[in-house]
C-alpha cells in the first residue's frame, strides 16, 4: 500500500506565480542569474541566491528571504489539497499529480529506486532541509498504465484550471485544484494499489527521510507523479574532455582491438547494442555483444572508461561532462580535443525491472522529462 496525500502548498498569488517560479536553478548561468535579480524582485532566485560564502550562512538566508516573501504576502498557504500539473510543450503533453507521498513507503522500498545516492549530496540536502523548512521541487515518480487514474485525470481537467501561463521557454503549465474531501479519498484509493517509481530526485527523497528521522517528524516528500506513458526518456552523452592527440591515437588502437570500429556517419541509435563514438572530428561506431541483463552505458564504463580513461567512479571525475541527448550539439559544445560517446537511450520497462529486482544502474543513464519549475508549488517541513 502506497500512501499519497493533500498538502498545504505554500505559492506565489495567481498574478505572481509567473514570475516567481523558475527552471532548475542549475540551469541558469551566473550572468542570468544577475539579469534575473535586477529585472524581478518577485523570482524565486531572490530567495534561493546570496552573496555568503559558507553553505551554513546561505542555508540561513534563504530562510530569512522566504520569510520575507510570507511576510509581503507575495507567497500565501492554501488548504488541503492535491494538484493535476500539466506542462506542454511543442512536442509532447505532461500531465500528472502533485501531492505529498510517506517517506516511510520509501524506507520500506515501497517507492522503488533505481540509482544510488552519495552520502555527502544527501547529508548536504538534509542541512539544508534543517534551515530553510521547504520542498520548493517535486521529487518525479512514475508508475505503469492505470486506465482508472487516466480517466480520473481526464476528467478533472476539462474543468477551469486553477492558473494558467506561459513561461519563456515558450512551455505552458497548467495547474487544477482538487480540494473536495470526497475526490482526495477516490484520487487516494486509486493509488492504494500502485507500485510507484523513483524517476529522478533520488537524493530529495532520501534526504526528506534522513530529516524526518533525525528531526522525528513524519513530513511528506513534495512530489509529481506521472504515468509512465506520460514520462519521456532519453540517453546522457558521455563527453570526456581535453584529450591529447597520442592519447586519442592510443583510443583508437585499444578500441580496434577490442572493438568491430568503423568510421562513418552517426546512426540513428536505432540499435540497442550499438555505442557512436566522435573521436578525432569524425564519427564512429562500435557494435557490441551485450548481456541482456546489462545496460549499454554499464558495458561503456567497464569496457572503455574504466580501462582506457581510469574512471572507476564517474561522479568524482574531472575529466568526463554528461550532456541530454536532445542538448547535444556538436559544433557549440565540442572541441576538437573532446571525445563523444553516444548511447541508445534505455526504456521505461527497463527501469522498472531494476527497480522491481533491488539493482541500481550508473549515475547518468537516463535523462528524464518532464522537468519541473522550481517554487511553482512548495511543501513546508514541520
Amino acid at each position: 500500500m502506497v500512501k499519497i496525500s493533500s498538502f498545504k502548498a505554500l505559492i506565489a498569488e495567481k498574478e505572481k506565480i509567473e514570475n516567481f517560479s523558475i527552471k532548475s536553478y542549475i540551469e541558469y548561468s551566473r550572468k542570468e542569474i544577475n539579469q534575473k535579480l535586477q529585472e524581478n524582485p518577485f523570482s524565486y532566485l531572490n530567495i534561493i541566491s546570496s552573496d555568503e560564502k559558507t553553505q551554513s550562512n546561505h542555508f540561513k538566508k534563504v530562510a530569512e528571504n522566504l520569510k520575507k516573501f510570507k511576510e509581503k504576502n507575495i507567497l500565501k498557504t492554501k488548504d488541503d489539497s492535491i494538484y493535476i500539473y500539466q506542462q506542454v510543450t511543442k512536442k509532447r503533453t505532461f500531465t500528472g499529480l502533485i501531492c505529498g507521498v510517506s517517506t516511510n513507503d520509501y524506507k520500506n522500498k515501497k517507492i522503488k529506486i533505481h540509482e544510488k545516492t552519495i552520502e555527502k549530496r544527501e547529508n548536504l540536502f538534509k542541512e539544508y532541509l534543517s534551515k530553510c523548512k521547504i520542498l520548493a521541487e517535486p521529487i518525479l515518480l512514475t508508475y505503469k498504465k492505470n486506465e482508472i487514474i487516466e480517466l480520473f485525470i481526464q476528467k478533472k481537467i476539462k474543468s477551469k484550471p486553477y492558473i494558467k501561463f506561459k513561461s519563456k521557454d515558450k512551455k505552458e503549465h497548467i495547474l487544477w485544484k482538487i480540494d473536495s474531501t470526497r475526490e482526495i479519498s477516490t484520487i487516494k484509493q486509486h493509488f492504494i494499489s500502485i507500485n510507484l517509481y523513483l524517476a529522478d530526485g533520488h537524493h530529495r527523497m532520501a534526504s526528506t527521510f534522513l530529516y524526518n528521522q533525525e528531526n522525528k517528524v513524519n513530513n511528506n516528500c513534495l512530489a509529481y507523479i506521472i504515468s509512465e506513458s506520460h514520462i519521456s526518456l532519453e540517453s546522457f552523452y558521455r563527453v570526456i574532455k581535453d584529450i591529447n592527440q597520442k592519447q586519442k591515437l592510443k583510443l583508437i588502437e585499444f578500441l580496434k582491438e577490442k572493438f568491430r570500429l568503423k568510421k562513418g556517419k552517426v546512426d540513428l541509435l536505432i540499435e540497442k547494442n550499438k555505442i557512436n563514438i566522435y573521436l578525432d572530428n569524425r564519427w564512429h561506431n562500435i557494435s557490441l555483444i551485450n548481456d541482456k541483463n546489462q545496460l549499454m552505458v554499464q558495458t561503456l564504463s567497464e569496457k572503455i572508461l574504466k580501462p582506457f580513461f581510469k574512471i572507476k567512479n564517474i561522479r568524482d571525475s574531472n575529466i568526463i561532462e554528461f550532456v541530454p541527448e536532445s542538448k547535444f550539439k556538436l559544433n557549440k559544445m565540442i572541441k576538437s580535443e573532446d571525445i563523444v560517446f553516444c548511447l541508445p537511450s534505455i526504456e521505461i520497462e527497463r527501469i522498472f525491472q531494476f527497480a522491481n529486482e533491488n539493482k541500481t544502474m550508473p549515475p547518468k543513464s537516463t535523462y528524464i522529462r518532464p522537468k519541473l519549475r522550481t517554487g511553482l508549488l512548495m511543501m513546508e517541513l514541520k
